[in-house]
């Protein structure tokens, strides 16, 4: 019974020990610059793709929005991160964000450049407004 209770009280110790899930491992600022930063640019330069490998790129770029403006809504690891999420402000400019992507991942499977480039217009504007509300006189490529 001893034995049982030493055992069962470990692998508390131990679950306690472990980092939980919901902790974000990465900062805004990493997310921003590794993943969204180059993910709207690819999505911003589309011209006129012809094969389904074109479209993949689009539609990859797209998932990368997507996947990446629901870890912003969560916070991040930064020292402004939590409560950068936690302002009603910073949800929208993420729903937006994240809708966008949705909108150009639908377009870019539909092989439909007019609905990408609808998508990507209102992918710009949250962006932007975002950068002049959370971190003024900072545009992507200046984030670090």
């Amino acid at each position: 019974m001893k034995n049982l209770f030493l055992v069962t009280l470990s692998a508390l110790l131990i679950s306690a020990c472990t980092p939980s899930d919901d902790q974000p491992e990465s900062s805004i600022n990493d997310l921003m610059l590794d993943v969204i930063t180059p993910a709207t640019n690819t999505l911003w330069g589309v011209e006129d793709p012809q094969s389904d490998a074109d479209w993949s790129i689009f539609i990859d770029a797209a998932s990368q929005v997507i996947t990446a403006g629901e870890q912003i809504k969560r916070g991040g690891s930064g020292p402004n991160d939590m409560k950068w999420a936690a302002d009603p402000a910073w949800q929208a400019f993420a729903d937006t964000l994240i809708g966008a992507g949705n909108d150009a991942h639908k377009a870019a499977e539909a092989k439909d450049l007019d609905a990408l480039f609808e998508a990507n217009d209102v992918l710009y504007p949250p962006c932007e407004e975002c950068h002049i509300q959370f971190h003024p006189g900072v545009g992507a490529e200046e984030l670090n």
